[in-house]
């Protein structure tokens, strides 16, 4: 598992952009990090992956500090999906999603990495776009080939149910309904091949739907932890997002169901 301690995020020395987070990232497990905008949920998974500084705590991978972990390996093991991927070069799908291939080297894709390719935009309903050049597609089009790509990459660990990792952050914003909910879907199905999950979502209906795990932030601190029954409450989620919700047990699912209730005057 990922094993993030008392993680702090400071800027100008001053203010802390994440204050003492937590979190076990574990295979099998769907873990969603939910917050109003500011609340720190993107610089909690930066802090995670090395993509920005934090200034104390400890990250591990498997019980090794996570600078130690050889990069190729840590390559193989865990993906990473950013709000934003810009590609400045005029790739195809078919490169984009191959890129997810590098950390197994050779210069060129093997037939084995082609069919791996082909099978994860088969996984994201994007086998169409595979000759599409990558930068003439949808923000959403986009989005689905990066969760290929990211899934193309540790596809060796998931085809032999070894633990493995896919952290994302705010990957159904460019999406329509029908596409967030089939990216969760199968976020879900990888769980039960040993993949941990941590996503940064901002609808809650969809993290109460699918998260085993759910993490509310506000100011950079963690206010609210458990499954979605447990911290999902009109008091705690109105709190943490300054807005008056009522939640409702869903009708189809068991499941809460939280519905806006208005700005009070």
């Amino acid at each position: 598992m990922i094993v993030a301690e008392h993680i702090n995020v400071v800027v100008s020395g001053k203010k802390k952009l994440v204050e003492e987070f937590s979190v076990k990232i574990q295979p099998g497990v769907l873990t969603a990090v939910i917050g109003k905008n500011g609340a720190g949920k993107s610089t909690s998974l930066k802090a995670i992956t090395g993509d920005i500084a934090h200034q104390s705590g400890t990250i591990y991978l498997e019980e090794t500090p996570i600078q130690k972990v050889p990069i190729q390996e840590l390559a193989r093991k865990r993906a990473v999906v950013h709000q934003k991927s810009s590609l400045q070069f005029s790739f195809s799908v078919q490169d984009v999603v191959g890129l997810g291939r590098s950390p197994y080297g050779g210069t060129f894709l093997s037939g084995k990495d082609f069919e791996i390719v082909e099978e994860c935009l088969q996984k994201v309903d994007a086998t169409h776009l595979m000759e599409r050049t990558y930068t003439t597609l949808s923000g959403g089009e986009q989005q689905r080939v990066q969760f290929a790509r990211s899934l193309a990459q540790i596809w060796d660990a998931i085809e032999s149910n070894s633990p493995s990792y896919l952290l994302l952050d705010e990957p159904l914003a460019s999406l329509d309904v029908a596409h967030q909910h089939e990216m969760m879907h199968v976020l879900k199905q990888l769980c039960a091949s040993n993949v941990g999950v941590f996503i940064i979502i901002h609808d809650l209906n969809l993290a109460a739907q699918y998260s085993d795990y759910i993490i509310i932030l506000k100011d950079g601190k963690t206010v609210a932890e458990g499954t979605a029954k447990e911290v999902f409450n009109e008091e705690i989620i109105g709190s943490a997002f300054d807005f008056p919700v009522s939640i409702i047990p869903h009708p189809k699912i068991d499941c809460p169901l939280i519905v806006a209730s208005g700005l009070i005057d």
